[in-house]
Formats: structure tokens, C-alpha cells, sequence
């Protein structure tokens, strides 16, 4: 230590152009030191001796000399980096120390050192604004190397990026975020990823390459910007703006927001820079969060779209796929596969609605207070009152929209013997559905019925005759199904009809056999929407005959 104060003091009485040189050979020499003759220990005090004196002494780092500590404290971080590097293998990782290396090829020693220089430079943070960035960068790279993602982030989020005192361009912030955004997602805290992402989405449009625009505005601007943009930070805004829309589905899917977060997997399954593996994943991943959208118009066009991508059919959730696009009844047992797929966060527990409570504290929802009898069983209410995990939602939302389209009528005890659920708790799902414009149906809570709307779709094309839960079906070529109607099947839950039939969309409630082939179902849907198309032309034509602007 007393020979290191030495060398410092008379480096110090040289001239500011020879002092970072002079202190950058003994920094070398400290760091170049085996651990048998300068432990770990007292590397770390002599190298804190050596900042205070070769970068926070007055003579270094007030008036016109602060540039020689700037100067030695780049130094000294590329140093230590260098270090570090020197102490990896060839496969990345950490070779084994021995007594003759260096003390600083240790992690951990590393990781003190770079602490101790960002605790001394804090009190002086705005004169070695850019130093204490990078340090910060650096120890951001060991805390993520060791896994302590949060702690990473946590670094990473003090770096001064909206500072007065120095510019930071927008690709370096953009860097920054979409780094932070990652360790925040490693460490399972979705809010401060989101928060970060938003403020990353403010300059994402600005970053050359990152964003690909769609409008001729755009692109003239973009390849103007582009022009004096070198090919390297080209490529690495390219990488950030896949990793942003990356990010940002994961936290859309975190956020149990599956429908937005199926369409960016999507769209980045057809990104080819991307690995052949990685892409498959997030094909994956686009499937499952379809399936555990609201059950509704956009969930049915996302399912259409993957159902059309050939690359789901090598996936294990095709066939729960299909189902749900066919809108066939999903059972337990095909629910129960699915689970085994899904993300930790995808099984999360719903938290009790006060709904619930309510649902619950009113007891059974026949109004003669007795069992319904159904054929020679009696009906028994389910003691549910709504679903319980994420999964269970989408699933119930599925099968409640998937009997609209057996059906014109079912009983709430029927529809909740379907679902699991008691009749009060099936009739919560169906009005909350029916609010948010995902189910056409109408709840008469007199006769305990949902009366479901004819739907606009190749499924519905015909009249529609069959009832279930009990009212009377009328005859025709629909069928009839349920109480004291001429169906066929048992009865079960108050929602008669052939219970596999309904389940496959080949009962005497659903359709053909046809209804099994996805070809088939666009068949029949394109042309209702040409039929449709069709007849209000006819409609316009008449009221313009009608009008004389047209000849009759």
C-alpha cells in the first residue's frame, strides 16, 4: 500500500497529459498481480486507494484537470472488464482460479469493485455522468450472468438518460429499456416491465430500422434517417425492435391480455432472422394464448388465422385448437391435456368477485327449492359459482358461446350442468358475456331460459328449431332435442340432445358431419356472407327502381 501511495503522489505532481498513462501502467500492474502475493481483499482496498487518489483528488477532478479522472476512470473500467474476459473459457464460461491468477478473474470480486467505484462516484455522478454509466452497464452484466435479474434492473434503471449534461441518442435508450424490460420479465415483474416498455414505445418510431412502417410518409422519412445510419447500429436496431415486440407480447400475455399477445407471437413465428426453434416457440405460444382469449369475434379470427398457418399442425394443442375454432364443446379430459402445456402464470387463480359472494350467499336457484328431476336422475346443482383459474374462464366462455350454436334455448340449470357451474353462476358468465357484446342472447329469468340470437355465419344458415333444458323442440330439419321434445339421446343437466353428438357438432342439435371439416365450415360461411351480400344489393336496386333513378 505505501509504495502504491508513492507511485500515485508523484504521477500526480506530472503533467495532466502524462498523468492517465502512468496511472493506466499501475492499475495494470495491480490487476496483473497473482492471488498467492495480492488476495482479494487487499486488491479491493489498494484499488479503492486508487480511485481516490487517481480520480476523485482535487487535483483530477476539479477545473480543467476533471478530464484526466474522466480519462482514468474509463480506464479503469475497460480494465477491469478486460480482466473479466480474460478469465473466460472457450465456451463463455468461468475457467478455474488458480493460485497464480489474478484476484480479479473472480466474479464476485469483480462485482465489489464495480460497486465500490459507483459508491464513490455518486456524490460526483454529474461530472462523470458517462463513467458512471458504464460502470453500470458492466455490473449489470454480472449480476445477469449470475441470475439476480431484478438486482440488474435495478442498476440498469439509475443510468441518466434524460440528463442535461450530456446527449444520449435514442438508440442507446432504446438499448437501455429493452434491457431492463428483459431482466424485469426474467424476474417475474410484469408491471415495471410495462412501465419501462412504455417509455421505450415513446422512442421506438425514432430509431432508424427498429419499427418497420408501413406508410410511404414513413418509409421516405425512414430511409432518409437511414442513410446516415452506419450498418452496424442498423442491424442492432433491428434486434431491439424485435426484441421490444417480443417483450411487449410477453407482457401482454402476462397481463392476461391473450388476445393481443396471440397476434405479436404470430407475427414474429414469420420473422426469419429469428431461429428456426425460437419461432416455433412463440407459434406455440400464439396457439395457447388463443385458446385462453375471451371467447368473441376477434378470438375467432385469431383462431382462423393459426388454424390456416400449416406449421400448427406439428403442435401438440392442434386438435383443442380446431375444436375451439369449430366451435364444438370442449370436454374436461382435452381441458386437462391443454393444462399440462401452459406457463405458470397462465394457471394463475382468479380472485373472488363480490359477484361471486353474492351468487354464493343466495343458495340454489330453483324456485321450488327441490332437485330437478331429468329423466330418471335428478339434477344436482354444482357448488361452483364461477371459474377458478384462467384456463377454467376461457373454457367455460368457450363452451357457453360453443352451445349458442347448438341451440336456440337453453336452461340456466342445464347450461350450468354443462360448465360445472350453479345456475346463478352460469347466468353471471352468459350476462357478463352478453354486456361485453360476445354472446347474442337474451336471459329470461322468469322461465330460468337464455335465448340465443341467430348467428350471421355459414353454421346458422337454415332455420334453426332445436331447444334445450327442457322446453318443447319444435320439428323440422334441425332436429328436436330436450324434455318432452321427439330428440333422441339422454337427458343430462336439463340441456338435452345426444350428449357425444353435442360435443362433436354431430347431434341431433348440430350440424353434419361436414361441421368436422374446417374446409367445410368456410364453405358454408362464405357463402352465407355472399348471400348476404347479395340481398342487400337486391334491397339497394328495388329502392332505386322505386325512387326512378335506375330503368325498372
Amino acid at each position: 500500500m505505501d509504495a502504491l501511495a508513492s507511485d500515485l503522489t508523484s504521477i500526480a505532481n506530472q503533467a495532466s497529459s502524462s498523468r492517465a498513462p502512468a496511472y493506466l501502467k499501475v492499475l495494470k500492474s495491480l490487476l496483473a498481480r497473482p492471488a498467492s502475493e495480492l488476495p482479494a481483499d487487499q486488491l479491493q482496498r489498494c484499488l479503492s486507494a486508487y480511485l481516490d487518489q487517481a480520480v476523485f483528488s482535487d487535483t483530477n477532478s476539479t477545473g480543467g484537470n476533471l478530464v484526466v479522472g474522466r480519462q482514468v476512470l474509463s480506464d479503469f473500467d475497460l480494465a477491469v472488464v478486460e480482466a473479466g474476459a480474460s478469465s473466460q473459457g472457450e465456451g463463455g464460461e468461468d475457467a478455474t482460479m488458480g493460485q497464480n491468477d489474478p484476484a480479479i478473474k473472480d466474479e464476485e470480486v469483480r462485482r465489489t469493485v464495480f460497486e465500490d467505484a459507483l459508491e464513490k462516484v455518486q456524490p460526483r455522478v454529474i461530472s462523470f455522468e458517462e463513467q458512471a454509466s458504464s460502470l453500470r452497464q458492466h455490473l449489470s452484466v454480472l449480476l445477469e450472468e449470475s441470475e439476480d435479474w431484478l438486482e440488474a434492473a435495478r442498476v440498469l434503471q439509475a443510468i441518466p438518460l434524460d440528463s442535461g449534461h450530456r446527449s444520449v441518442s435514442d438508440l442507446y435508450k432504446l438499448r437501455t429499456f429493452v434491457r431492463i424490460v428483459r431482466l424485469l420479465l426474467e424476474g417475474d415483474d410484469a408491471v415495471g416491465a410495462d412501465t419501462f416498455l412504455k417509455r421505450a414505445s415513446l422512442i421506438v418510431h425514432n430509431v432508424p430500422g427498429a419499427i418497420s412502417s408501413s406508410s410511404a410518409s414513413a418509409m421516405a422519412a425512414s430511409s432518409s434517417s437511414q442513410a446516415s445510419v452506419s450498418e452496424k447500429d442498423r442491424q442492432e436496431a433491428r434486434s431491439l425492435g424485435l426484441q421490444y415486440k417480443l417483450c411487449q407480447a410477453r407482457i401482454y400475455d402476462s397481463q392476461r391480455r391473450f388476445a393481443e399477445a396471440a397476434i405479436r407471437y404470430h407475427e414474429l413465428s414469420y420473422v426469419g432472422e429469428i431461429d428456426e426453434g425460437d419461432r416455433n416457440h412463440m407459434l406455440s405460444a400464439a396457439v395457447t394464448a388463443s385458446i385462453l382469449a375471451p371467447a368473441g369475434p376477434q378470438r375467432s379470427r385469431i383462431l382462423a388465422s393459426l388454424v390456416r398457418d400449416e406449421r400448427t399442425a406439428s403442435l401438440p394443442q392442434h386438435t383443442i385448437l380446431t375444436r375451439v375454432l369449430l366451435d364444438q364443446i370442449v370436454r374436461p379430459a382435452e381441458i386437462a391435456s391443454f393444462e399440462q402445456l401452459l406457463a405458470p402464470h397462465q394457471r394463475a387463480t382468479l380472485p373472488k368477485t363480490t359477484n361471486d359472494g353474492i351468487v354464493a350467499a343466495a343458495g340454489p336457484s330453483d324456485s321450488d327449492g327441490m332437485d330437478v328431476e331429468v329423466g330418471e336422475e335428478e339434477y344436482q346443482e354444482s357448488k361452483r359459482h364461477g371459474p377458478s383459474t384462467v384456463l377454467d374462464r376461457a373454457m367455460m366462455e368457450h363452451n357457453i358461446l360453443a352451445t349458442s350454436r347448438l341451440y336456440t334455448n337453453i336452461t340456466l340449470q342445464g347450461l350450468g350442468s354443462l360448465l360445472d357451474l350453479s345456475a346463478p353462476g352460469a347466468e353471471t358468465m352468459a350476462r357478463r358475456m352478453i354486456a361485453q357484446g360476445r354472446l347474442r342472447a337474451e336471459i329470461d329469468q322468469v322461465d330460468g331460459l337464455i335465448l340465443f340470437k341467430a348467428h350471421a355465419t355459414g353454421r346458422d344458415v337454415g332455420p334453426q328449431t332445436v331447444t334445450a333444458g327442457g322446453k318443447q323442440g319444435q320439428s323440422g330439419s334441425g332436429g328436436a332435442a330436450g324434455g318432452s321434445g321427439g330428440g333422441e339421446g339422454e337427458s343430462a343437466g336439463g340441456a338435452t340432445g345426444n350428449d357425444q353428438g353435442m360435443a362433436d357438432g354431430q347431434g341431433t342439435g348440430g350440424g353434419g358431419d361436414d361441421d368436422d371439416d374446417p374446409n367445410a365450415v368456410y364453405t358454408k360461411r362464405w357463402d352465407a356472407s355472399i348471400a348476404k351480400t347479395a340481398s342487400g344489393v337486391e334491397d339497394v336496386c328495388a329502392r332505386l327502381r322505386a325512387k326512378h333513378l335506375i330503368p325498372a
